[in-house]
């Protein structure tokens, strides 16, 4: 269950619900699979997998949850020769031509036909709530994808009052002095990947496998790019990218706390899940405290209005 995606939001005030309170609040909304003419669903599930019996699992002050999302899979390309040939037999027998509102309408009704015999596929989000620090960490890689679930819990609880954890130092203009200077923050090393941006043009140039230090790097920062994604590794426990958001991608764990989460022989996969689970939120709080002071510290110009945009 190791994390590979953070995306991090500070609680504009203290959780106090415990994770039995949580629990009984997520039920009304748990996972239902779609029925026929459902499109989409979405809803809580439990963390600790198809045999969980709770839709929470807490560990020192941190609450697991896990929302699911199953759609119907219907091919664009599978709608539209069927569309298309619909529309041929109005012209071939009416001889007339097929307004958008019409085509539109048609449209409709074949996917309304197409529905009940749809597959469908289906993604599960983790997240969890650090009641230490305030904190909500989502493992997504997309924007909308915790804003999806995000919004799920507020509506579960009746109001999340939450912005995006942002640093006060902007994230480029850090990132690009790192790289520059070859100056990074205490427990932090430069990786092998970067991404430049180019201020006056749409210039992108993306480093990998990369000797960050190379003075080739530096020339292009000198013409005025910058860097927007860096490779970076903390305290040779953690290594991820650092975009532009604030956000942090492609996470990976050393092999030293993957073992030592095993060292705990966990025999059943609810086990396994509580032995990662509670040294995986240990280590991300720490990493994402000190990622937070390496850009200046946190700023809290935007903590202040219910967050229901995100």
């Amino acid at each position: 269950m190791w994390f590979k995606n953070l995306r991090v939001f500070r609680l504009a005030e203290p959780f106090t619900m415990t994770a039995e309170a949580l629990d009984e609040a997520l039920e009304s909304n748990s996972f239902n699979p779609c029925g026929k003419m459902d499109m989409s669903r979405y809803g809580w599930v439990s963390p600790l997998g198809p045999d969980g019996q709770t839709l929470t699992h807490s560990a020192n002050g941190y609450i697991a949850i896990a929302a699911k999302k199953q759609e119907k899979i219907l091919p664009a390309g599978v709608i539209k020769e069927q569309l298309d040939e619909k529309v041929r037999a109005i012209r071939a027998e009416e001889g007339r031509p097929v307004g958008r509102k019409e085509r539109d309408g048609m449209k409709d009704e074949i996917i309304f036909t197409l529905l009940p015999q749809a597959f469908t596929k289906s993604s599960v989000d983790f997240a969890y709530i650090d009641t230490r620090n305030d904190q909500i960490v989502v493992n997504a890689s997309s924007a909308t994808r915790a804003e999806d679930m995000l919004s799920a819990l507020r509506e579960a609880l009746g109001s999340l009052r939450v912005v995006p954890l942002t640093p006060k130092d902007p994230a480029i203009q850090v990132m690009t002095h790192w790289v520059r200077e070859h100056e990074l923050a205490t427990d932090f090393e430069l990786g092998d990947e970067c991404e430049l941006n180019a201020s006056s043009d749409e210039r992108v140039i993306r480093c990998k496998k990369l000797d960050l230090h190379d003075d080739q790097v530096r020339q292009h920062i000198e013409t005025g790019m910058y860097v927007n994604k860096l490779a970076i590794q903390w305290k040779e426990a953690i290594s991820c990218i650092i975009d532009d958001q604030f956000t942090f991608k492609r996470v990976k764990f050393a092999d030293e706390l993957l073992e030592r989460a095993g060292d705990r022989a966990p025999e059943t996969l609810a086990e396994q899940f509580d032995a990662e689970f509670a040294i995986m939120t240990l280590e991300l709080s720490a990493f994402i405290r000190a990622a937070i002071n390496a850009f200046g510290g946190e700023s809290t110009d935007t903590l202040v209005s219910e967050a229901t945009d995100l």
